[in-house]
């Protein structure tokens, strides 16, 4: 009988519990998603910068990422607003196909930068440059690498039960992949003066953005689809 009343008042507890450990998961994912957005669009820039300067085709492919994923962050960082409010009035489902929605976007988003990116690199590949200045597109490209690697480490977790945050990680993880296409791509031009090369890391990093967008869309959609359904 002592037994049988103390679980029922865990339990209880347990009820009592649910919203505020909701509440307290978004807001720790608000805060996750600002410190990505900080970062990311704070090396954006001057990464456009140097690959302009350098005349890097992939420096510049990669800061036009950042931008996108600069974009993806503050739309994710609005779903997760929203659905911070919501939640807390207990209105689940809508929430959740917000940022459903957040998500599909953002997988739209990746897939026109990878198109973007593609005939850019084509083009590149066709008529190289007569000049990429290797060591400072080495040098960012690095840098780069470590703050996108700080960035997949920051959303990492939480990309394993979140639609919203797993497409800002997916950004941010073709970033990652890109920073060391880029690293490898000037080390080939400054050694060896491939210049080609430039193009040809712009195209695989194309083609790696699109196949990370498309599973992000399908699941969406999917996702969106269900809560329909248990909505009617």
């Amino acid at each position: 009988m002592l037994n049988s009343h103390s679980h029922h008042g865990h339990s209880h507890h347990g009820i009592h519990g649910c919203t505020c450990h909701t509440l307290s998961n978004y807001d720790r994912k608000i805060k996750l998603l600002w410190t990505a957005l900080i970062a990311i669009a704070s090396f954006a820039a001057l990464e456009f910068g140097v690959g302009y300067w350098s005349h890097s085709l992939a420096l510049q492919a990669e800061s036009g990422h950042l931008l996108s994923d600069s974009f993806a962050l503050a739309l994710s960082l609005l779903a997760a607003w929203f659905v911070q409010r919501q939640a807390a009035r207990g209105e689940n489902f809508a929430h959740m196909r917000i940022e459903a929605i957040a998500a599909v976007l953002n997988g739209l988003g990746l897939v026109a930068i990878a198109v973007w990116i593609a005939i850019e690199s084509v083009s590149r590949l066709q008529s190289p440059p007569t000049e990429i200045l290797s060591l400072p597109m080495l040098v960012t490209a690095g840098v780069g690498l470590g703050v996108n690697g700080f960035n997949v480490f920051l959303l990492h977790d939480s990309s394993h039960h979140d639609l919203n945050v797993r497409g800002a990680f997916l950004h941010i993880l073709a970033d990652l992949i890109s920073s060391i296409g880029v690293i490898v791509a000037a080390i080939a031009i400054w050694l060896m003066h491939w210049l080609w090369v430039d193009g040809a890391v712009g195209l695989f990093v194309s083609s790696l953005i699109f196949v990370s967008a498309i599973p992000l869309i399908i699941q969406s959609l999917n996702s969106i689809r269900n809560k329909v359904s248990l909505e009617q």
